[in-house]
């Protein structure tokens, strides 16, 4: 596998990773250990885990990042050359996004692997065009679409996206972010809100998770600030990162304080992350609609909610919105006016039943959208994989 991020923080290709090991594949990770806290080499679940940490990522100027990412990618073929000669035998590449597809394209075109699986975990031209403008969006894209129509397989995270790439490839499989069931808390809804210090008897309403570019951090907070008068709602983030401060410095009180109307909880594990979650009564899942990966991706939020029963507010017109009308597992709001968001947080709140009810009406449809159902989907896209190979 090829990942241009640090693999012990990447939940998804942790995921994919020990799947794959556990169904008796030899799995060899290549990561880019941005931080460089880990280990140069590492045994995970079963995986190799080899990392670059030559240039660490902090800081760091677009030239210097763009430089980086070149020496990365040139350090990912001579690893796979070394690989290659150690084993005896040509692997499949198993490429996380574009900015690792280009060399594993290039080394399957030298016949240094077998074949190229492409995981896109977005649009790679509509992210480059958000992050550094149309004209590299557009290079891009115009660089992925020749690669994809050669690939092998292509794995992706959404129906949207997949919608997408099979313009180019028709052996394109979703597999969507789903947790563990095994890793969703046990415990009860008060034990959990005993255990990490939060209030047992008020509606909270959660945001559990980085605070991107494109999260409408700003809605939640004016919401938080319309109803930071009524002690019957809590608003609680838990992870953010440190650039959510200076927005929320007025409102946010860095520690459990179980009277703050909206309470911050720094970094935690994914252990405690997910008891959060189970803890919440509402999931804030609503995202900046300009951006077309969050109007057709299916976020971690949306299923990690899903298996914890806990109802999630997302926005009209998002592949998010359709799949929770579908299995009627939350709120879907169609303004982005605080005052109408926090009245429908407050119709939850007065009324228990609409909100039981939203905690699936089927519960059937809901249990599709686990990591043990999507581990098979991707177990039989590589037996399929090697069957044509």
């Amino acid at each position: 596998m090829f990942l241009a991020k640090t693999f012990q923080k990447d939940i998804r290709v942790r995921q994919e990773a020990k799947t794959l090991s556990e169904a008796g594949y030899p799995v060899y990770v290549l990561s880019w250990n941005q931080e460089a806290k880990f280990p140069t080499t590492a045994r995970i679940n079963g995986c190799t885990v080899r990392s670059f940490r030559y240039v660490k990522f902090e800081k760091l100027s677009k030239f210097e990042l763009a430089f980086s990412a070149i020496l990365f990618q040139i350090w990912l073929m001579f690893e796979t050359v070394k690989l290659t000669s150690l084993l005896k035998m040509r692997p499949i590449i198993h490429a996380h996004d574009f900015n690792t597809l280009v060399p594993g394209y290039i080394l399957r075109t030298m016949g240094l692997s077998r074949g190229l699986v492409y995981d896109a975990h977005e649009l790679s031209y509509a992210a480059y065009n958000e992050f550094f403008g149309f004209k590299l969006g557009s290079i891009v894209r115009a660089i992925e679409e020749p690669i994809v129509r050669h690939t092998d397989v292509i794995i992706t995270v959404s129906p949207g996206f997949a919608n997408y790439y099979r313009k180019f490839n028709a052996k394109t499989a979703v597999i969507c972010n789903c947790p563990r069931i095994s890793d969703i808390p046990k415990a009860s809804k008060r034990e959990l809100r005993r255990r990490l210090g939060l209030p047992p008897y008020v509606f909270i309403v959660s945001y559990v998770g980085t605070v991107r570019y494109d999260s409408r951090f700003e809605l939640l907070l004016s919401v938080a600030n319309v109803l930071k008068g009524d002690e019957r709602v809590l608003f609680l983030i838990v992870g953010g990162d440190e650039k959510m401060r200076p927005l929320s410095s007025n409102l946010i009180q860095p520690a459990r304080v179980a009277g703050a109307r909206l309470t911050y909880i720094p970094f935690t594990s994914r252990e405690e992350a997910l008891a959060y979650v189970a803890a919440s009564d509402l999931t804030w899942a609503i995202y900046d609609k300009r951006s077309l990966n969050m109007r057709l991706t299916l976020p971690w939020k949306l299923f990690e909610s899903m298996a914890c029963h806990v109802p999630v507010i997302v926005d009209k017109g998002t592949a998010k919105a359709a799949l929770v009308e579908e299995v009627r597992c939350g709120l879907v709001t169609e303004t982005d006016d605080p005052n109408r968001i926090s009245r429908l947080i407050i119709s939850l709140v007065n009324n228990p039943a609409k909100l039981r009810d939203r905690i699936f009406a089927d519960r059937r449809l809901a249990q599709r959208f686990t990591w043990e159902s999507m581990s098979v989907r991707l177990i039989e896209t590589y037996r399929s994989l090697l069957q044509s190979l």
